[in-house]
Order: C-alpha cells, then structure tokens, then sequence
C-alpha cells in the first residue's frame, strides 16, 4: 500500500518541478544609460499553487509590490510587479534548489531598462 501511495504522489508531480515558496533575497545589477553598473537589493516572498505563483517584491521586506499573472512551469519562474509608472517582468530560473538565477526588465513610459538578477532562499527560522 505504501508504494502505490508512492507511486501516486510521484505521478502527480511534473518531474523537476520547483517549489519556490518562501522567502528570496539578493540582488539586481542594472547598467545606467552612462555605462555603469548598479546592485540593488532585491526581496521576493513567493506563495506557489502547482504552477500558479503568487506573492510580492521589493527592495526589502518593508517595501514590497505584488507580483501578478505569477507562473511556475518546470523550473522558470514568470511574473510581473506593477509600480505607480510602468511594471517590472521576472522572468526567472531555479538552478538549485537554492538558488534562482535570471532577468528582469522595467517598462515605463517610452523607456525598458533590463537588469540581471541573483536570489538565494532565506532559510526559515
């Protein structure tokens, strides 16, 4: 019985699927329009739902947006922050069970500034 149950939950799972619910935390580098780079912290809470992801970011746990249209499919991750001027869309890799690599792109107005990002899972307490 055992092994059927087993077998089961295994079946029910998408082979090499991600769970990132929890806490993220490291940081975004951007190039600036006169060629310099700038690294910013970054902090995302992710709530994750088989492949529908849900939660918040910002650059600390004290200033955060929600995230929206959140997905988790194998082991990308995409979603979109929406700020006062433009939105922010992640579009994202697990590359270890603790780590998530990948991109990020801001739209506002006229204007899209891409920035790399690089996260680590807060080990709950």
């Amino acid at each position: 019985m055992k092994s059927l149950f087993l077998m089961l939950s295994l079946v029910a799972l998408p082979f090499g699927a991600a769970d990132v619910s929890g806490k993220w935390s490291g940081t975004f580098e951007a190039v600036t329009p006169d060629g310099t780079t700038r690294s910013e912290p970054l902090v995302l809470i992710f709530k994750q739902e088989g492949d529908k992801l849900t939660g918040s970011g910002g650059p600390n746990e004290s200033e955060r947006h929600d995230m929206r249209d959140g997905k988790v499919a194998g082991d990308k991750i995409t979603f979109e922050v929406a700020l006062e001027r433009g939105s922010i869309f992640f579009d994202l890799t697990v590359v270890a069970g603790d780590q998530i690599t990948g991109n990020m792109k801001r739209v506002r107005e006229n204007s899209e500034q891409n920035a790399k990002v690089a996260l680590k899972r807060v080990a709950e307490k």
